[in-house]
């Protein structure tokens, strides 16, 4: 019974994959929305006098900075000029919520809608610190040296591994490690328990 119950726990799940990303593929900017605030506070507070703004698009999200290119010298932007921006692609990040939710909702938790609205917030703030890098390591490889040599700006080799880490590792990592400690003393999470205690009595 217990081999039954945890094969339609993933039979649930992949399901619902289908659903949750079906609904973050049409509405990835809403499910995105928090985010890229929370990026735009991040940037302009850290860089205030290397990111301007940013400009929020379907599915991406564009850094606005204080420096233009001049015949292909970088430079600061006169008043009235516009700035470089950089287009962040927000889908890199955000499909950690739509596979965050599949696999809570095809778990029995108790108070689901909570423990799901915190866990929404626990990625939000993982996918603004991500869109953050991203933007760093285009600051890094276009800004150059006005960038680096910001305050507060952590070394080349640092930024990109955190570059690489938000992009591969964090949208699927995250969600992961979440429902984890979110499943615990749950009926799955008792089962698994029972499951690996048996096992290590057969041993």
């Amino acid at each position: 019974m217990r081999d039954i119950a945890f094969r339609q726990q993933v039979v649930t799940t992949l399901l619902l994959l289908l659903i949750t990303f079906g609904l973050w593929f049409t509405a990835e900017p809403l499910f995105a929305a928090p985010a890229k605030w929370l990026a735009e506070v991040l940037l302009t507070t850290w860089l205030p006098g290397i990111v301007n703004g940013t400009i929020s698009e379907p599915g991406a999200l564009l850094i606005v900075t204080h420096f233009t290119d001049t015949n292909g010298a970088i430079a600061l932007a006169n008043e009235g000029e516009d700035g470089l921006a950089f287009r962040l692609n927000t889908r890199l990040v955000s499909y950690a919520i739509p596979f965050y939710a599949a696999l809570l909702w095809g778990s029995r938790v108790d108070s689901p809608f909570n423990t799901f609205a915190w866990g929404l917030f626990v990625l939000w703030a993982c996918m603004g610190i991500g869109l953050s890098a991203m933007a760093a390591k285009d600051l890094m490889l276009v800004i150059g040296e006005p960038f680096l040599g910001a305050a507060w700006v952590a070394p080349a080799p640092v930024i990109a591994v955190s570059y690489q880490f938000s992009v591969l590792l964090m949208p699927t990592l995250a969600p992961v490690l979440l429902w984890v400690l979110q499943l615990r003393g749950s009926p799955l999470w008792t089962r698994l328990e029972a499951q690996l205690e048996s096992s290590r009595n057969r041993e």
